[in-house]
C-alpha cells in the first residue's frame, strides 16, 4: 500500500495512485471524452484505422514500429489537437500525453 499522490492526503491505496475521492476528482478535471476532443468523428476515423492495425502491418505514428496483433493502440494527434497522427502504440501514445500535461504543468 501506498499514500494517494493528491499532496496532503494521508489515505493509503492498494491500487493506482489516488484514494477514491481524490481520484474522482481527478476524473472530473479531466472532462468528459467529447469535452476532450473525442466525438463521432475520432470514434469513426479510429473505426476506419482498426482492421488494418489489426493485420500487424501498420506502424506506430510515435515510434516507427509495428503494432503487432491484439496491442492497445490509439489514433494518435498532434499536441494542440488540430490533426491526427495516425495509429500509435496505447504505451506511446500516453507516455507522450503524460509528459506533455507535465511539461504544461512546470511551465509557466
Amino acid at each position: 500500500m501506498k499514500v494517494c499522490a493528491e499532496p496532503g492526503c494521508p489515505n493509503l491505496v492498494r491500487t493506482g495512485s489516488r484514494c477514491t475521492t481524490h481520484a474522482r476528482e481527478q476524473e472530473r478535471r479531466r472532462g468528459t471524452r467529447q469535452q476532450r476532443g473525442y466525438d463521432a468523428d475520432h470514434d469513426r476515423l479510429r473505426a476506419e484505422w482498426a482492421p488494418r492495425v489489426a493485420t500487424g502491418r501498420i506502424t506506430c505514428a510515435r515510434c516507427h514500429r509495428l503494432i503487432r496483433p491484439g496491442t492497445p493502440w490509439d489514433l494518435g494527434h498532434t499536441d494542440d489537437r488540430t490533426a491526427y497522427t495516425g495509429p500509435e502504440h496505447a504505451s506511446c501514445n500516453r507516455s507522450a500525453g503524460g509528459k506533455s500535461a507535465h511539461h504544461r504543468k512546470d511551465t509557466p
